[in-house]
């Protein structure tokens, strides 16, 4: 309830009750302060706005009466000179903002993107960690330079100077993660523009021909070259048994372990379909997975990384390049080639195909139309069948060295 408008003085300030709800209010000619319950106290001052003749109120901060009648003073001076206090504290407020965040160092311009990015699509935590690595290791060379200085002759040369050292496949992905990046930052007002809006791709990617699949020599190797226990050679394991992807493996948790049924289930929070699965778990990972899924959490990650496994792997492009030192010459590969080379394989052992979109977890082909939303046959029992004989092929290639699987390599922490 405000007070009748009168000269105040400090001791009318000091002496006021406070209000038992609410606030009250002590006015001198425009100038209000505003008193709470609590006994906060905020200064405010009311006018007619010179653009739009309507009464306004702008709130400032002032440590006692005579600081806040200053203010007022200079509030008044702007007003008779046409100016408006509120929205020239405003356009202050706005600059003032636009001068920091153009500051941003680079860095930290990527921390304030990483959780949107990782949000964007949870299904894909681990991969799009391993993109936010590489965007990190692609801005190095900024250092810590404000993201709202470079401009965009700067990029380009940056992107020149990747395509010369590494590339033009290189060059594209440091553009298109660069580009993604910069969009973000620019939609949420931190850079003024994206410097990279509009600039194309300067060579067109020929895409690879998706038909890679590894020999048994390449097989042999690869298998030999992960006996060690660690989470990245154990993850190969099972995308070898499993036909799994990668994404999927590396989000593995406890919980979609069935020891008793030798079942993995994968989740539909993980799967490229969205569509949850049940695959066979086989004999020749079953013990692995076992021994590290027995002391973690639930909600842990088998192949987990950090504080009691609690995030999916990351690193695959190092552990890859040391895998692919470890095989014969031939070919490049990856990853999703092991998925390939399962099904390929599994093909060539005369698996019914309906048998093979199952255990891939595919929704086209076999699986496709109403006969895949409608008329899905339960073929668990042949997955497993197909995988025990896939599993003793590996086997064979090992020759005298059967596959045994060694300890995880770290100690896995009791969080139970």
């Amino acid at each position: 309830m405000p007070l009748a408008s009168k000269s105040l003085t400090q001791r009318i300030i000091d002496t006021t009750p406070l209000p038992k709800t609410g606030f009250k209010e002590l006015r001198e000619r425009g100038l209000v302060l505003r008193i709470s319950v609590t006994g906060g106290k905020s200064w405010s001052f009311e006018y007619r706005s010179p653009f739009t003749g309507k009464n306004s109120r702008i709130s400032f901060e002032a440590p006692s009466l005579a600081e806040a009648r200053l203010t007022v003073q200079k509030h008044k001076l702007a007003i008779s000179e046409g100016r408006d206090p509120k929205v020239e504290a405003v356009v202050a407020k706005t600059l003032r903002r636009a001068e920091h965040l153009a500051a941003l160092p680079v860095p930290e311009a990527v921390d304030k993107y990483e959780p949107a990015f990782l949000d964007m699509s949870p299904s894909k935590r681990a991969s799009r960690l391993d993109r936010l690595h590489r965007l990190r290791r692609i801005l190095a060379p900024f250092g810590s330079r404000a993201v709202g200085t470079i401009t965009r002759s700067e990029m380009i040369a940056f992107l020149d100077d990747i395509q010369a050292n590494s590339g033009p496949i290189a060059r594209n992905r440091a553009h298109a993660e660069i580009r993604a990046w910069l969009g973000w930052l620019h939609a949420r007002e931190i850079v003024s523009t994206n410097v990279l809006a509009g600039v194309r791709k300067e060579i067109s990617e020929t895409p690879r021909a998706k038909t890679r699949v590894l020999t048994d020599d390449e097989l042999a190797a690869m298998l030999a070259a992960t006996t060690d226990g660690t989470e990245y050679s154990d993850i190969v394991r099972v995308l070898l048994h499993t036909g799994m992807r990668k994404g999927e493996v590396a989000s593995l948790q406890p919980r979609d372990l069935d020891f008793e049924a030798r079942t993995i289930k994968v989740r539909g929070e993980v799967s490229k379909t969205k569509y949850e699965r049940m695959i066979p778990m086989a004999a020749a990972i079953a013990g692995m997975l076992e021994e590290r899924a027995g002391p973690l959490r639930r909600e842990a990650f088998i192949f987990g990384v950090g504080s009691n496994f609690m995030r999916p792997f990351s690193g695959w492009g190092k552990c890859t390049e040391r895998l692919r030192v470890a095989l014969p010459e031939g070919d490049a590969w990856t990853m999703h080639d092991i998925r390939r080379t399962v099904a390929t394989r599994l093909h060539g052992q005369g698996v019914d195909p309906l048998v093979i979109e199952d255990l891939l977890g595919h929704l086209g082909g076999a699986r496709g139309g109403m006969a895949g939303v409608y008329n899905r046959a339960v073929t668990l029992a042949k997955q497993g069948a197909a995988l025990n004989d896939w599993a003793a092929k590996l086997a064979s290639l090992m020759g005298d060295n059967v596959i045994q699987f060694a300890a995880p390599a770290r100690a896995i922490r009791q969080t139970r």
